[in-house]
């Protein structure tokens, strides 16, 4: 049973990763270059920056922590703009970052759910790291959404 139980948190966890897939790709569909660098106020991230926030985090806990890459993030670079990457490059960065960490769910042992890695300098199970990602994916996919929302506003079309 709690082998079924691991496998059914695996299989969940890729599901909620096409969900958020499909909120943040309806909302950038919806947008030009220029929008991914527009703030809703000072002090306020815009969507580039909140993406290349998840690309961070996504390869640092799923990529380097589930599945073993060497961990590489700069996490304050994420935070600036360093040039305005097009929507294109963007949107095509998160969806196959995406498809990396289905495919590393994919490869998952579901025993090893248990099993602690030290992630961002503290000891995680893998269960942890994915949930707490996971959850951190779709407050940001609901974060472009409200952004994209804020900077279209009655023109903005909502599909899921």
């Amino acid at each position: 049973m709690e082998s079924d139980i691991a496998s059914a948190f695996i299989e969940e966890s890729k599901n909620r990763v096409a969900v958020a897939r499909r909120m943040v790709n309806n909302a950038l569909d919806q947008l030009h270059d220029d929008d991914m660098w527009w703030a809703p106020a000072e002090g306020c991230n815009c969507i580039g920056i909140v993406i290349q926030h998840l690309l961070g985090n996504l390869r640092q806990y799923i990529i380097s922590g589930v599945g073993g890459e060497e961990d590489v993030r700069d996490r304050p670079r994420e935070f600036r703009i360093e040039e305005r990457t097009p929507k294109s490059d963007l949107q095509k960065r998160l969806n196959d970052m995406l498809d990396r960490v289905v495919e590393t769910y994919s490869r998952m042992d579901p025993s090893t759910l248990v099993h602690e890695k030290m992630i961002q300098n503290r000891a995680r199970t893998l269960l942890g790291a994915i949930y707490q990602t996971m959850a951190h994916l779709e407050l940001h996919a609901g974060q472009i959404c409200y952004i994209a929302r804020m900077k279209l506003g009655d023109a903005y079309i909502q599909t899921c």
